[in-house]
């Protein structure tokens, strides 16, 4: 009866008069009202009582109308379907502009009030690890122009610190950076000076963002 009258007769349902939520897709709600009805005709069977395949595919479509999935059905779950379709809770893409000035070049979207603009701690953590066994093994000249340049500050600021004229300096730097490429790899330069990767797809909505408003006229 499951297989060959009530899941026919749910997919027809569905396929006309469910609300789909948020990622809902049709063949996984059809999935859901099977399961569902599945599980009502082990209980009818169980208690002795006996239903038509008309009766099992009604209350298994309402149930899936009204947010129940075969998982069940919390309306303390801000995602749940059930949830939704009771307005207690809507999703919003991130990508949303919540900035009432629609001429503005930059829009404000939620993503910029929730992103965290400092790096990945996890990133943060494994870069001090690698840096910190990389300090230990320099020398104390070599170690300081590492600092220097940590710091954003020019070389010549080491010259009466470390008695070395600015050449010397220079050719302590072309040395730290040899040693940092042997041990810590080929493109950590250009690994520092990336941005973190999420970050790419809101640098390309800004840019889009930006042409559209370029190409507007005047």
């Amino acid at each position: 009866m499951l297989v060959q009258e009530i899941a026919p007769r749910i997919r027809s349902s569905l396929a006309s008069s469910v609300t789909q939520v948020g990622a809902d897709d049709l063949g996984e709600l059809v999935q859901d009202a099977t399961a569902i009805a599945a599980r009502l005709l082990i209980s009818a069977e169980s208690r002795g009582k006996e239903v038509s395949a008309g009766n099992i595919t009604y209350y298994a479509v309402k149930l899936v109308r009204q947010g129940r999935r075969s998982t069940g059905q919390s309306k303390t779950d801000a995602m749940h379907p059930a949830t939704q379709l009771a307005g207690r809770s809507s999703l919003v893409s991130f990508e949303q502009p919540f900035s009432s000035e629609q001429d503005s070049e930059e829009p404000a979207c939620l993503h910029d009030t929730l992103a965290a603009k400092i790096e990945d701690p996890a990133t943060a953590a494994t870069r001090r690890l690698d840096w910190g066994y990389l300090v230990k093994t320099l020398d104390t000249t070599t170690r300081e122009v590492l600092h220097c340049l940590a710091d954003g500050r020019d070389l010549t600021t080491l010259v009466p610190k470390l008695h070395r004229c600015r050449s010397a300096l220079q050719l302590d730097k072309e040395r730290l950076g040899r040693l940092v490429r042997e041990h810590l790899g080929e493109d950590i330069l250009v690994q520092v000076q990336e941005h973190p990767r999420w970050r790419d797809n809101v640098e390309a909505s800004r840019e889009r963002s930006a042409c559209r408003y370029e190409r507007q006229p005047a």
